[in-house]
C-alpha cells in the first residue's frame, strides 16, 4: 500500500494536527520539479536545486521539531503512566500474596483488592492501546520524513538527503525514543502476562491486542445485513400499499396506528442510529472513545444494520399479518402487535453472545446508571442515552398504552380501545427530563470547579418538566382533543369535555407561555452549547465556528431544522384548534420529526465532543485506579529517574555514532 493511503488510514484522528504535513510537503516537491529550469543549463539548474534544497530541508527540520515536541510530550506521559501502573501492580500483587502467606506490616486491608485488580486490568489494557497509538505515530512520521527526503534526492540529485537523515532525523527523539517505546510495549505485555493472567500469554494478548485498522467486517454480518435489509424494503412497500387500500375508514387506521406506532418509531430510531454510526466513521469521529467503549469490541456499522433490519423486518411482518389476518385465518389479530413490544426487550436482555452482545450489555449498564442518576458518576454515554430517551417519549407512552390495552382486552372491559392519557402517561413524559436534570446536578456536585453551565443545563430540563406538568393539567381540565374510541363492535364515540374551545381554559395559556420559554431556551442550548455554533460572526464561516468537519451546508440546515422541529408544537396547536388534523395523526408526525431532529443532534453533538478531544490530544480512555501515597510517589520517581538515565545514555550513544560516521577516514 502506498504511504499516502497508509498515512490517512492509520493516523490517530485526535492527533491529526500534530502529524507531519506530508501532502503539503509532497506538493511542494512536485511544484519545484515542474518549475525547475532545464537541466542542460547546468549552472542555473545547480543553483536552483541548491536553493530549493536549503529551503526544503529547513521546512523539513521545522516540521521535525514540531513533531518531536509532541512525541516527547506523549513519551513523558507514557513513562509516568508506566511507572505508576507498575508500582500499583507490584503493590497489589504483594497484597494478594500477603493474603495467602500472612499479614505484612504496613499493608492496608484487602477488601477492595478484586475491584482494584479489575480496574488495573482495564487500565493496563487502555495504556497498552495508547502505546500502540503512539508507536503508530512514531513510525508513520518517521516513514514520512524518510520518504520525503528520498523523494527530494530522487527529483534533485544534488540533494543532501542521506546526510540530513543521518545527522538530523536519526538523532532526534522520534527515532531514538522509538526503541524505548517498543521496549515499553514489550514490558507491558510481560507484566500483564505474569501478574494479570498468571502466565497465560495467549489470554493476555487477547485482552491487550486491538484489531488492526481497516479490518474487514465478517461476511456473515454482511450477508445478514443485506438479506434483512432487502426483505425489510420489500415488506414495507407492500405494507404501505396494503394499508392504503384496505384501511378505508378512519376507525381502522386509528386502531392500526395506536397499536403499531411505538414499534414503528423505535424502528425508525434504530435506522437513524445506524446512519449516525456510519457518518461518524466516514468523517473520522472517534465515537468509540467518546462513548468510553472497549476498542477491542467495536460495534461496526453493518452489525448494527443487521440488528436494525431484523427488528424492522419482523415488525413490518407483524403489521402485514394484522392487515391481512383474515387471509391467514387469524381469528384474533389484536395479539399480533405484541411482537413489537416483546421483540426489542428480548433482543436487549438476551444473554446469548449474538446480535451485538457487548453493545447490548453497554446499553443496559447505561440504563442502570441513568435510573440511579442522582447517586452515580455521570459519563458522556449516560447523558447521551438519557437525551435519546427524551426523543422517544411518545414511543414509551405508546408502549405503555399498548400494555394497558392488553390488560383491558384480557379483562373484556368496555374502555379497551380507549387510548386516553392517564397519570402514568404524565409520569412517562416527565422521566427523561428528570433524569437529565438529576445528571446535570450530579455533574455539578462532582466537579471540583463547579461550572455554572451544568446548572444552566439543568434549568433547561427543569423547564421541560414544568411544561410536562402544565400540559397534563391542561389536558385534564380542558375539553378532550378530538379522538375516536372504537369498541369491539367498531362503534365510534367522541370524548366530551368542560370547554368548547381549548383557549377557554386558563391552563392553555400557561402551557403556551411555558412551552415558548422552554423551546427558546432549549433551542439556544442546542445551537450554542451542543453544536458549538455561532462562534464566528463574519467571514466564510459566518454563524458557525472555526473548525468544521462536515460541509458548511450541513450546519445551516441543522440550524433551520432544529428551529422548525422545536417549534412544531405551535403548528400542532393550530391544526388541532382548526380541526384540520386529528391529534393521533399529529403525534405520529411529531414523533417522526423528533427522530429526524435527534439524528441531526447526534451528528453534531459528537462532532463537537470529538473536536474537544482533538484540542486536548485525548485519544484513549482515562481509567482511574487509586491515588498514590508518598511511598508510591517515591517509587515512581525512582523509576522515572532510571528511565531518564537510560534515555540519555541511548541518545549519547547514538550521537557518538553519528560523530564517528562524520569523521574523515584516516
Amino acid at each position: 500500500m502506498k504511504l499516502d493511503k497508509t498515512f490517512e488510514s492509520h493516523l490517530t484522528s485526535e492527533w491529526r494536527q500534530q502529524y507531519v504535513n506530508y501532502e503539503e510537503l509532497k506538493d511542494l516537491l512536485h511544484t519545484a520539479l515542474q518549475n525547475a529550469p532545464n537541466p542542460r543549463d547546468k549552472n542555473a539548474y545547480d543553483v536552483y536545486c541548491q536553493n530549493f534544497n536549503d529551503d526544503f530541508y529547513a521546512k523539513l527540520t521545522t516540521e521535525l521539531k514540531r513533531v518531536n515536541e509532541f512525541f516527547e510530550y506523549k513519551m513523558a506521559e507514557a513513562r509516568r503512566k508506566h511507572a505508576t501502573l507498575k508500582v500499583k501492580l507490584l503493590y497489589m500483587k504483594g497484597q494478594s500474596e500477603a493474603n495467602v502467606t500472612g499479614a505484612v506490616k504496613g499493608l492496608p486491608p484487602l477488601a477492595d483488592q478484586p475491584r482494584n485488580l479489575r480496574k488495573l486490568d482495564r487500565a493496563y489494557a487502555e495504556f497498552y492501546f495508547s502505546l500502540v497509538l503512539l508507536n503508530n505515530y512514531q513510525q508513520l512520521n518517521y516513514a514520512c520524513f524518510f520518504k520525503l527526503s528520498q523523494k527530494c534526492r530522487k527529483y534533485f540529485p544534488t540533494s543532501n538527503g542521506p546526510r540530513w537523515i543521518q545527522s538530523t532525523l536519526d538523532v532526534t527523539p522520534l527515532n531514538i525514543d522509538g526503541v524505548e517505546l517498543r521496549e515499553m510495549i514489550s514490558e507491558v505485555e510481560d507484566l500483564f502476562t505474569q501478574y494479570i493472567t498468571d502466565g497465560d500469554r495467549g489470554k493476555a494478548m487477547e485482552k491487550l491486542r486491538v484489531p488492526p485498522l481497516g479490518q474487514p467486517t465478517s461476511m456473515g454480518y454482511v450477508f445478514s445485513a443485506g438479506v434483512f435489509m432487502g426483505l425489510f424494503i420489500v415488506s414495507i412497500v407492500v405494507c404501505v400499499i396494503s394499508a392504503y387500500i384496505l384501511f378505508s375508514n378512519t376507525n381502522q387506521f386509528f386502531i392500526f396506528t395506536r397499536l403499531f406506532r411505538g414499534s414503528f418509531v423505535l424502528m425508525l430510531y434504530g435506522f437513524s442510529v445506524v446512519a449516525n454510526v456510519y457518518v461518524w466513521q466516514s468523517v473520522g469521529i472517534n465515537h468509540v472513545l467518546i462513548f468510553d467503549l472497549n476498542p477491542r469490541n467495536q460495534t461496526e456499522c453493518l452489525k448494527l444494520l443487521s440488528t436494525a433490519s431484523f427488528f424492522g423486518y419482523v415488525c413490518v411482518l407483524a403489521m402485514l399479518l394484522f392487515i391481512h389476518h383474515k387471509e391467514f385465518g387469524v381469528r384474533d389479530p389484536f395479539y399480533i402487535p405484541l411482537v413489537g413490544l416483546v421483540l426489542p426487550l428480548a433482543l436487549l436482555i438476551n444473554p446469548v453472545h449474538i446480535m451485538n452482545f457487548p453493545a447490548r450489555m453497554w446499553i443496559l449498564q447505561c440504563f442502570g446508571r441513568i435510573l440511579a442518576a442522582p447517586f452515580c458518576y455521570v459519563h458522556f454515554a449516560d447523558f447521551w442515552i438519557a437525551d435519546q430517551l427524551g426523543s422517544l417519549v411518545q414511543c414509551s407512552v405508546d408502549y405503555y398504552q399498548l400494555i394497558r390495552f392488553y390488560v383491558r382486552y384480557s379483562m373484556d372491559r368496555e374502555n379497551t380501545f380507549d387510548f386516553e392519557p392517564d397519570a402514568m402517561v404524565s409520569v412517562l413524559r416527565c422521566l427523561p427530563a428528570w433524569f437529565r436534570m438529576a445528571q446535570c446536578i450530579k455533574r455539578y456536585r462532582d466537579s471540583p470547579i463547579k461550572p455554572a453551565s451544568y446548572l444552566v443545563n439543568a434549568f433547561a430540563y427543569g423547564s421541560t418538566l414544568v411544561v410536562s406538568v402544565i400540559s397534563a393539567i391542561q389536558m385534564e381540565t380542558s375539553s378532550k382533543w378530538p379522538s375516536y374510541v372504537p369498541s369491539r363492535t367498531q362503534h365510534l364515540s367522541p370524548h366530551a369535555g368542560k370547554y368548547q374551545s381549548i383557549f377557554e381554559n386558563p391552563w392553555t395559556w400557561g402551557y403556551l407561555v411555558s412551552t415558548l420559554v422552554s423551546t427558546i431556551y432549549c433551542t439556544a442550548w442546542d445551537l450554542l452549547q451542543d453544536y458549538g455554533l455561532f462562534k464566528v460572526w463574519r467571514g466564510k464561516n459566518i454563524f458557525l465556528r472555526k473548525r468544521l468537519i462536515y460541509p458548511k451546508w450541513v450546519y445551516y440546515y441543522a440550524i433551520l431544522a432544529d428551529l422548525s422541529i422545536r417549534f412544531f408544537w405551535a403548528f400542532e396547536v393550530y391544526l388541532i384548534y382548526n380541526n384540520l388534523l386529528l391529534p393521533n395523526n399529529i403525534k405520529t408526525l411529531n414523533s417522526i420529526c423528533e427522530i429526524k431532529r435527534r439524528f441531526i443532534w447526534n451528528t453534531l453533538r459528537l462532532e463537537n465532543e470529538h473536536l474537544y478531544n482533538c484540542g486536548n490530544f485525548r485519544a484513549t480512555r482515562d481509567i482511574y485506579v487509586s491515588a498514590l501515597n508518598s511511598r508510591d510517589e517515591l517509587l515512581v520517581k525512582n523509576l522515572l529517574d532510571e528511565s531518564r538515565r537510560n534515555t540519555e545514555a541511548r541518545r549519547d550513544s547514538n550521537a557518538t555514532k553519528v560523530t564517528h560516521s562524520d569523521s574523515p577516514p584516516s
